[in-house]
């Protein structure tokens, strides 16, 4: 095809390189209704390849890439719009859209964007990738209203009939994971913020109907079940639809010969929350070897909680024997131990336990607390749905004893560089599942966290 010819000239580079591809069609080589649509299909392939190199690419020279990728784009647009005297409006608004998306993507051409993007609306605005992209600029420019409006518009006016459509941008399931992400990210009072993000969570999932092939739309599924259990104060369970979803979304990735860091440290960070910390440290390498460097920090201090808590059981605490058998006399009557749990012997009684220490883990999720119990052995606590500092202010370590019901026992194990490490750990649901003796529960550290949706994050 006639682009690939220009695309051969622009792929010798130079800043001399689009004046040399303008001096080859002005020499007559290229005209009419049939070298306009060539050049279409050349600035077709070259956005492609930025959005390529926009998602899935993240060596050093990205940058220099995407501006290459974009300023191709723009100069077979460009050329689609001289190569006939006056060409048709079908074709000026798919070149000033091809032109805006292209744009968009390099930073500080938000505003040029914005005005092609705008401008093929105004001659096609039934046009879906248009309104998808013009939604996406809002979005960086954090004009959440604009960009909600513009996904709006591209269903309200395009509907959710996807057949027929060419690009990947012109389907109605992005407006809607679109929609989904920027409902999660609009800043209001708590009330429309539990709205938006059950909204955001409805449309996330209308996306994966309308296209289950797509692993963004799953990888947005994830994010909306991650912004369920923040925000909505959802059970534990919840991230186990996330982990769900983001298992869809990497099979689909790996149908397309693709892989993306920011699901693989969504994923971790779902995994992470629910202690499941293999998948966790899993997913937080696969990050970091994609190129994303936070999964490295995150595997390290994945890494160092495990160890920390692994040891403080195998070393008791460090307590000395006269010590630790002074912390397991006068433990509630009528609870059970940790032996009796794990073997399903308690009979539905509370397990007794004395706090030994609280980790500061800051505004993590689970808040966990060092304890043992009658038979001296140690385990982890960790409380869902609490406030670090409030179980701080509540219990006394080395004093304070503990009725904890409906744990839910579990060993947690990861393999961490080649070498498993392991620990018992009881699981609270709530805070007003566990009770100081002598001073009532922890329901009073009960918290709902904040959820902030990142478009990188989805």
């Amino acid at each position: 095809p006639l682009w690939r010819s220009w695309r051969a000239i622009l792929a010798q580079g130079g800043s001399d390189s689009v004046v040399r591809l303008g001096s080859w069609l002005i020499g007559g080589m290229a005209k009419g209704a049939a070298a306009a649509a060539a050049a279409l299909e050349g600035a077709e392939a070259s956005l492609a390849e930025l959005v390529d190199l926009e998602d899935y690419y993240f060596g050093p020279d990205k940058d220099q890439k995407k501006k290459n990728a974009a300023e191709t784009a723009v100069a077979c647009a460009d050329t689609a719009l001289t190569c006939a005297e006056k060409p048709t409006s079908a074709t000026s608004s798919k070149a000033n859209c091809i032109k805006g998306r292209a744009l968009s993507y390099l930073v500080g051409q938000e505003r040029l964007a914005e005005e092609l993007l705008s401008k093929a609306l105004k001659l096609d605005p039934q046009m879906v990738a248009a309104w998808n992209a013009l939604g996406e600029v809002y979005w960086n420019q954090q004009n959440y209203a604009q960009a909600r409006s513009s996904f709006e518009q591209a269903l309200e006016l395009c509907g959710p009939n996807a057949a027929a459509r060419r690009w990947a941008h012109d389907m109605p399931s992005v407006s809607l994971r679109n929609l989904s992400m920027v409902l999660r990210a609009i800043e209001c009072e708590d009330l429309e913020k539990s709205n938006n993000f059950a909204a955001g969570l409805q449309r996330a999932k209308e996306a994966t109907v309308l296209d289950a092939s797509d692993p963004q739309n799953w990888e947005t599924l994830g994010n909306a079940y991650m912004g369920e259990f923040f925000v909505n104060g959802k059970r534990y369970e919840e991230l186990n639809k996330a982990l769900i979803a983001y298992a869809r979304a990497e099979s689909a990735y790996e149908k397309l010969g693709k892989r993306n860091p920011f699901l693989h440290l969504n994923r971790g960070e779902a995994a992470k929350f629910l202690e499941d910390y293999d998948l966790a440290l899993k997913s937080y390498a696969i990050a970091k070897e994609i190129g994303a460097a936070k999964g490295g920090d995150e595997y390290d201090k994945v890494s160092e909680l495990v160890k920390r808590l692994a040891g403080m059981v195998e070393r008791k605490g460090d307590l000395k024997a006269k010590r630790l058998k002074e912390l397991t006399a006068g433990l509630p009557a009528g609870t059970c131990t940790l032996a009796q749990l794990r073997s399903k012997e308690s009979g539905g009684k509370s397990v007794g336990a004395r706090v030994v220490s609280i980790l500061d883990r800051k505004d993590e999720i689970p808040v966990v607390l060092s304890c043992c119990d009658a038979d001296g052995e140690f385990f982890a606590l960790s409380i869902y749905n609490a406030e670090q500092a409030k179980v701080a202010d509540s219990v006394v370590p080395m004093q304070s004893a503990l009725e904890i019901s409906m744990p839910h026992y579990r060993q947690i194990s990861a393999t961490i560089k080649g070498v498993e490490v392991s620990y018992p750990c009881m699981r609270v649901a709530h805070p007003g599942d566990v009770a100081i003796v002598g001073h009532g529960t922890l329901a009073s550290a009960a918290v709902k966290a904040a959820f902030s949706s990142e478009k990188a994050a989805g």
